[in-house]
């Protein structure tokens, strides 16, 4: 819709971009490690046999 059809004050407010946390960004940085070490370690297990 066009501003026009809106009068002033019954304009939706657009936010503007947000930062996730700071705890959600480590989160997710400690999930794609621990994500990391799985898959070396299901690699080295089909391939050299370990467990």
């Amino acid at each position: 819709m066009d501003k026009k059809e809106f009068p002033e004050e019954e304009l939706p407010e657009e936010e503007g971009y947000k930062p996730r946390p700071a705890w959600q960004v480590w989160a997710a940085r400690a999930g794609l490690v621990m994500f990391i070490v799985v898959l070396i370690y299901e690699y080295l297990r089909a391939f050299l046999g370990w467990g």
